[in-house]
């Protein structure tokens, strides 16, 4: 009884409905995921969330049938140029350009947008500058100087203070980003969101290389936010109204960056080129272009690798064994941390207490998925932090599955699921790998009554049905950034980040929560952040306040003709140093 579901689905191979997911191996530990601590001066050599993901709409795939070989390549993989499906896979934002509202896409971003900061290699585990030199801390951790390299834009200008300056404060601008809860303490920032100021009054260009950050109080996590948003030119968007920014062509139609590649051409459903920048403050690419493939069918880009039409993609667990004989091809594999889990609308009467959450968890064979669909290439997570990481309390309730416990805290709620009917179940999450796994889940809430229907669908679609002001859906499968930085569940679990001013979509209101959320974030010593953060994992695994899941192992793999390739599969695919313009070709 126990496994028939998983059964069926693994001897099948069939998702029992439409379904999706990432990728996956006994998970690693991430490398020092401790948040540093404002550093002093510190000098630059090296962006989900919460992360967001990737998948293909779906609805009831066949069972096995093998994915369509894919179409001719676009460009030729001869020559000084490196093709890849850098947008493959949960870490990528296929056809996506804005960079203020990616929960992902963060490794093509970052060839052609340069950072303030950013992670100094794969281990994220220490910042380092990007277009900063330096920065220094005051000893009140109220005041941030940045100064900044000669860095210059793709038309030979110079990037100065004032595009700084600009770009963070369009992130307080309403409408133009996602991320603006990560800078809500910069002092001013407020007055500026709501209109009472033209500018904000804690951001300030002392001199064209000095931008100077002054805080109402300490923000430990400020770096790690600066690390997602590129800096853009501040000529070329300030006649853009904010609101108008998400939809604007420049993104991806004369986008101007300072990285060390520019982007030259965009073929919708097929590639973005990018081609050097000669004058990069890092040095001049050593090929001669990059392309980004796009591949909408699952399983395509695989078979491209496999054919040598393209140098790189991010694979599957499922599909690690197809690789295993190919001497020609290295595989890359770090922990995801992106924390995978199920969230229930709370805007639903019955889901809205605490002994049904609990059930449904208890209904949940987590174990079993992962020893058997996920091979052992996951761990159960029991809060929003990484199982591996530091600030994941050992304490937490791991929901071992117990349908006869689930039911009786139904029985204890008096609350009936089966009068429910059937509840929209959506995700983005495509491979086939999730599609079983929430087939899966699907049939066992069904044992406690919960009926359920699986709906498979695009991140464009998935964030327009998803973050909403009355949603349809009971609930959501959702991946979620969960290291190096614990404040990145601020904006979806703080009651002030309420959507649709952050990524609070299923409402959660907890005083206890919003206190320790507000410590975490002013906190400076990494032993008490430590254990403010473990008790926010114990109490929102008490209060499930969303079905926190698995975090799993996730793989690239990579032609062995390509010299200083940088990759890791972390969050939303990037935020670190990859050096793209010291990347070779064979």
């Amino acid at each position: 009884m126990k496994n028939k579901y998983i059964s069926l689905a693994m001897a099948t191979g069939l998702a029992l409905a439409a379904c999706a997911a990432p990728t996956p191996t006994a998970a690693p530990k991430p490398a020092a995921t401790a948040a540093p601590a404002a550093p002093a001066a510190t000098t630059a050599p090296a962006a989900p969330a919460p992360a967001a993901t990737t998948a293909p709409a779906a609805p009831a795939p066949a069972a096995t049938a093998a994915p369509a070989a894919p179409a001719a390549a676009p460009i030729a993989n001869t020559g000084n140029i490196i093709i890849g499906g850098f947008d493959v896979g949960p870490g990528g934002f296929p056809e996506r350009f804005d960079n203020f509202n990616a929960g992902a896409g963060y490794y093509a971003f970052e060839f052609y947008l340069s950072k303030l900061v950013r992670y100094c290699d794969v281990t994220l585990s220490k910042m380092c500058g990007d277009l900063a030199e330096k920065w220094e801390v005051a000893p009140d951790g109220k005041t941030v100087t940045f100064s900044l390299k000669n860095a210059k834009w793709h038309d030979g200008s110079a990037v100065t203070a004032d595009d700084v300056v600009f770009t963070i404060s369009r992130q307080l601008d309403k409408g133009a980003s996602r991320y603006a809860g990560f800078f809500s303490a910069i002092s001013g920032s407020k007055d500026y969101a709501d209109g009472k100021a033209d500018k904000v009054s804690g951001l300030a260009a002392v001199d064209p290389k000095t931008v100077k950050i002054s805080l109402d109080k300490p923000n430990t996590p400020l770096l790690d936010s600066l690390s997602f948003i590129g800096i853009i030119q501040k000529k070329q968007w300030e006649k853009v109204p904010p609101a108008d920014m998400p939809k604007s062509d420049i993104w991806k139609n004369g986008i101007i960056g300072s990285g060390p590649f520019k982007l030259s051409k965009y073929v919708t459903g097929q590639y973005t080129e990018f081609v050097p920048f000669d004058d990069y403050f890092g040095g001049k690419p050593k090929v001669d272009k990059l392309i980004n493939r796009y591949f909408p069918e699952a399983g395509t880009a695989l078979i491209a690798l496999q054919k040598g039409e393209i140098d790189f993609t991010y694979v599957t667990v499922d599909e690690l064994d197809k690789l295993k004989s190919n001497a020609d091809l290295k595989i890359i594999e770090g922990p995801s941390l992106v924390g995978q889990s199920m969230y229930l609308n709370l805007r639903i009467k019955e889901f809205d207490n605490k002994l049904v959450r609990q059930a449904i968890m208890h209904a949940v064979d987590r174990d079993t998925i992962i020893k058997t669909l996920w091979k052992g290439t996951a761990l159960p997570s029991n809060c929003f932090y990484s199982p591996a990481g530091p600030y994941n309390s050992k304490n937490a309730n791991p929901y071992k599955y117990d349908v006869a416990k689930a039911k009786a805290l139904l029985k204890e709620a008096n609350v009936d699921l089966a009068k429910l009917g059937e509840m929209e179940f959506l995700t983005y999450y495509g491979d086939q790998l999730s599609k079983d796994m929430l087939a899966v889940i699907s049939e066992q809430l069904k044992e406690i009554g919960l009926k359920t229907k699986l709906r498979f669908v695009d991140v464009p679609t998935f964030n327009s049905e998803f973050y909403t002001k009355e949603p349809k859906w009971a609930l959501g499968w959702v991946g979620a950034g969960n290291g190096p930085e614990p404040d990145n569940a601020y904006t979806s679990h703080h009651s002030s980040e309420e959507w649709p001013k952050g990524i609070n979509i299923n409402v959660i209101k907890n005083a206890e929560l919003d206190k320790l959320l507000d410590a975490g974030r002013v906190e400076g010593d990494p032993a008490k952040r430590q254990e403010i953060y473990q008790k926010i994992c114990q109490l929102s695994n008490d209060e499930v306040l969303r079905g926190y899941m698995l975090e799993s192992t996730r793989y690239g793999a990579a032609s062995k003709k390509l010299g200083n390739f940088i990759y890791t599969p972390s969050p939303g695919g990037g935020r670190y140093l990859a050096y793209p313009e010291k990347w070779t070709k064979q």
